[in-house]
Formats: C-alpha cells, sequence, structure tokens
C-alpha cells in the first residue's frame, strides 16, 4: 500500500470514527442523522485540516497482551522504587536528563512510547526531537552513569516492545513475511 493510499484509508477510518462519536451524541440512527453526520465531519476535515492517523500494518494480540502486563509490571515497580525514595532520605535522590535514540519511524509507535515513560512515576518526557527522533526525559533516581543507561534501555525495551506488538508501514519493510 503506498503513502497516498494509506493516507486516504486513514482519514476515512478518522471520519467513520468522527461519524460513529456524532450518531451516539444523537442517541439514534436515521438517515438525516446520518446524512448530518457526514456533513458535519466534512467540514471539519475542511476547517481543521486534521491529521492523518497513522495506520498498522499488523496487530499481534498476544504481543500487545505482553505489552500490557510489561508495563502494569514496569509501572508497579516503579512506584515501588519512587515511593521508597519519597519516604527514605528524599532530599537525596538525584534525577538526571537523559537522551534516548528512537529506532522506530512510527508516529504511533513513539506516541506509545511517550505515553507508557510519562505514566511511570519518576520519567517524564521533557522533549522530542522529531527530526532525529529523539526523546529527552527527566528520571529519578538517577545516581550514575549506569543508572542513566539503565534507564535509557528501559525505553528502548519499551518500543522495542510496542515494534513487535504493532508492525507499522513506517518501521517495517515492504516484503517481510507474516509469520
Amino acid at each position: 500500500m503506498n503513502r497516498n493510499a494509506r493516507r486516504a484509508a486513514s482519514r476515512v477510518l478518522m471520519g467513520v470514527w468522527l461519524l460513529g462519536i456524532w450518531l451516539l451524541l444523537w442517541g439514534r440512527i436515521d438517515a438525516l442523522t446520518v446524512a448530518g453526520g457526514a456533513v458535519v465531519v466534512a467540514g471539519a476535515y475542511a476547517a481543521s485540516r486534521l491529521p492523518a492517523v497513522p495506520l498498522v500494518r499488523r496487530i499481534r494480540p498476544l504481543r500487545v497482551a505482553a505489552v500490557i502486563a510489561e508495563f502494569a509490571w514496569d509501572l508497579l515497580v516503579s512506584s515501588v522504587v519512587i515511593g521508597w525514595h519519597a519516604l527514605y532520605r528524599p532530599r537525596q535522590v538525584r534525577s538526571g536528563i537523559i537522551d534516548v535514540d528512537m529506532r522506530s519511524r512510527s508516529e504511533l509507535i513513539l506516541l506509545g512510547v511517550t505515553t507508557s515513560i510519562s505514566l511511570r512515576p519518576g520519567t517524564i518526557l521533557i522533549d522530542l526531537d522529531p527530526d532525529r527522533t529523539v526523546l529527552r526525559i527527566h528520571a529519578m533516581p538517577v545516581r550514575s552513569r549506569a543508572e542513566a543507561d539503565s534507564r535509557r534501555a528501559g525505553v528502548a525495551t519499551t518500543e522495542e516492545r510496542l515494534m513487535r506488538a504493532f508492525v507499522t508501514w513506517e518501521d517495517a519493510p515492504p516484503e517481510e513475511d507474516d509469520r
């Protein structure tokens, strides 16, 4: 599927989604409500130039379940670590600003990574350089270069998990087989 076809499909899917929201708001489905919703969706696209939503080439459900389970585990561990540091010598907790190079070129994967790391206690996204796909994060506790490297590796692991679960058009070569 070429880029223009993906963009068109993305816009059609977003239009269907917006039409569905419109119908839910009205609470009924009839010809006039659907036609009015289609006009509103077309007007919204024309007025706001809504961006195309990135499409996923393939979703691997078992890997998605693993991503969710690993995120829950990461959330639990980071909560315990931050809680421990908040109670035990909170003034001595050191933090750091860490740059993480991302492999993915998919906006969807980058969104997943940034959301995931921002939801974990002790880590927040400060800046994203979209041209170089570099995340700049604030992480704590970081007392040494080894801990900074560990945090960097954790973000790379999150990205790898998401790339395995959601195969995107930007990251997968066109000749990839469906194993």
